[in-house]
């Protein structure tokens, strides 16, 4: 299993050299930027399972980089915890109002530090455990109006195309006749088998087909 990806942003270099030293030491992996204008870009390309946040920075402080990342599909659903020396209610308030997930104060202590990460991360993952849950929900509800729908107008084909060699099986048929017989047999099998894997949602997986679009594909693996 691979270790959480923890982002920090703050100016501070001796702050990130801190943080660092207690993650590393629990098996995250870490990265770090002290440029907060580039920490938008720096999160696409990291991907991280969670984010440290320096609220008092120059040129783009906390909070504008918090509402940069919320803003963003591809970054908005990333706890953000805020590091700061203030303890204002005002300042919290508004941590919270723009999406953050919480905020520890400086100088802090290293096992609240902890186990307020941890406490994110397992939130998260047991937000993407719902969100697969809820997928298989509607993709086994799709799969149940699929074998409803196609499943009798499928049986008919099959049965007319049984019926249908069983009256020319007297007849000799040219080897191109029995290449089509045969292609339609598969074909059949071919959906059949399509509709059995819709019934097993563990099966079924999200991939990026083209653009942004996605597609369902089955794995095959015993």
């Amino acid at each position: 299993m691979s270790a959480d990806r923890i982002f920090i942003i703050d100016d501070n270099k001796m702050n990130i050299n801190l943080i660092n030293s207690i993650l590393g030491k629990e098996g995250y992996e870490v990265f770090s930027t002290m440029d907060s204008t580039t920490a938008f870009k720096k999160t696409i390309e990291i991907k991280p399972d969670l984010i440290l946040l320096d609220i008092m920075m120059p040129e783009m402080d906390g909070f504008q980089v918090c509402e940069q990342l919320k803003a963003s599909d591809q970054t908005r659903f990333i706890p953000i915890i805020f590091l700061t020396s203030r303890n204002d209610e005002e300042g919290i308030k508004r941590a919270f109002e723009l999406g953050a997930a919480d905020y520890v104060t400086r100088p802090f202590n290293r096992t609240e530090l902890l186990a307020r990460i941890r406490t994110h991360l397992d939130l998260k993952n047991t937000h993407q455990k719902l969100i697969k849950l809820e997928r298989q929900s509607a993709i086994l509800a799709m799969a149940v109006t699929a074998n409803h729908e196609i499943n009798q107008p499928l049986t008919v084909l099959s049965g007319n195309l049984f019926l249908l060699k069983e009256s020319l099986s007297s007849k000799a048929l040219s080897p191109k006749e029995m290449e089509y017989m045969e292609r339609m047999e598969r074909a059949i099998m071919k959906i059949k088998m399509i509709l059995e894997k819709f019934r097993n949602p563990s099966s079924i997986k999200i991939q990026k087909y083209i653009e942004d679009t996605k597609m369902v594909v089955f794995d095959d693996r015993p």
